[in-house]
């Protein structure tokens, strides 16, 4: 009958190492190593997504005032909206990619339902009656956000999958849309409400559903 074991011994027995496992992992570690591959801070980061979301509101309100789909009086009278919109992009933007952001992160999502508040009271009842689906207002909202989603889903691979982090940055990029609506959509508040938030909240679920079945470059915080 064989003696029984001995759980102490057992646990302070050094584990039996595989050299060509060790080899591997270390062949692997060096070959990361040797790319050498240039990494941004997580501050241009945000810098890069504000200029995608931001940049391209500003570029879509140029090109809507100059094919007469606006005009300045318009942009005026919604100024206020518009510089809220874009300080909710940058706050949010921001937020999703700092690494201790999580003051920043929920001052964002506290901007964008005040947002979302301020653009459905806001909007007042139409004057005239639109031909054009409603659903093209949706639809559109969403395409003019794919470039600073992609944007956004790159910077975040930059680190471990953060629910938090990827719902701020679909606010953030969401803005874009939003911000078109105040330019070229002149229907009332119920429109806004359910179409336009719609495309927003859309844009939020992409980044969410996309951002976590992405593989992360790095499994930092």
């Amino acid at each position: 009958m064989s003696p029984p074991l001995d759980l102490d011994s057992l646990l302070s027995e050094e584990p039996p190492r595989d050299a060509s496992a060790a080899a591997r992992v270390l062949a692997a570690a060096q070959g990361e190593l040797a790319q050498r591959r240039p990494v941004r801070g997580w501050r241009t980061q945000a810098l890069w997504l504000m200029a995608a979301s931001g940049g391209l509101s500003l570029g879509v309100a140029a090109v809507l005032l100059a094919l007469g789909v606006t005009s300045g009086a318009l942009l005026l009278g919604r100024a206020h909206l518009l510089v809220l919109l874009l300080g909710t992009s940058a706050v949010c933007a921001w937020g999703a990619l700092s690494p201790r952001g999580h003051g920043v992160q929920r001052l964002g999502v506290a901007l964008a339902m005040v947002s979302a508040a301020v653009l459905v009271l806001a909007r007042g009842t139409p004057h005239a009656v639109s031909t054009v689906p409603e659903w093209v207002c949706t639809a559109s909202h969403v395409a003019v956000g794919a470039v600073p989603l992609v944007v956004a889903l790159l910077a975040l691979r930059t680190a471990v999958f953060q629910p938090m982090r990827a719902l701020v940055a679909g606010l953030a990029v969401g803005t874009t849309g939003a911000f078109m609506g105040e330019l070229a959509c002149e229907r009332g508040w119920r429109h806004v409400a359910g179409y336009h938030l719609l495309a927003w909240g859309l844009v939020v679920v992409a980044s969410l559903v996309i951002s976590k079945s992405l593989k992360p470059r790095s499994y930092a915080p």
